[in-house]
């Protein structure tokens, strides 16, 4: 693992980002299923099915992609037991959703927990801005909301993301 976080520390100084997103995280099987590309096209395949995206559309990022933290505050850590995978779903279609759903909340805000309007308040200030949904707080209250916790909780059998 070591040689695999230097070679990609190597590469991050010398590639440009877009290839370095291509080669290390987009292109590529992810680390928790170990090169079995097959076993990752089929879990890609049932995930895209269960949130109705085309499976390019799923992409697992941060250090499930490769094995190394991409956080610069954490060393650059390897992928260990504790590491969690995050998925992310590459979507014009609930990106507008989500956005509609923000500019219309209204009031509806007043009734929800602190944390949640927290979440609404840095998507309007930050993550929309970056094209990104961040759902660990605000997934329920979302128009795909069930949909999605549903196909997460399915997705949390299957291996090797079975929690």
């Amino acid at each position: 693992m070591e040689e695999v976080r230097k070679e990609f520390l190597r590469e991050l100084v010398d590639s440009p980002p877009d290839l370095i997103a291509s080669i290390w995280i987009l292109n590529r099987v992810p680390h928790p299923f170990e090169g079995n590309a097959k076993s990752f096209k089929n879990w890609r395949r049932k995930l895209a099915g269960l949130v109705e995206v085309d499976a390019s559309e799923v992409v697992i990022i941060g250090s499930g992609a490769f094995g190394v933290s991409l956080n610069p505050h954490k060393n650059f850590r390897a992928f260990d037991e504790k590491s969690d995978i995050d998925v992310a779903i590459i979507s014009e279609y609930f990106f507008n959703t989500f956005w509609r759903f923000l500019r219309n909340l209204g009031t509806n805000i007043h009734s929800m927990p602190q944390p949640v309007k927290q979440s609404v308040r840095d998507h309007v200030q930050k993550y929309v801005y970056w094209g990104t949904i961040a759902t660990e707080q605000i997934l329920p209250y979302l128009p795909f909301g069930k949909k999605w916790a549903k196909a997460l909780e399915e997705m949390a059998k299957e291996s090797p993301t079975k929690i």
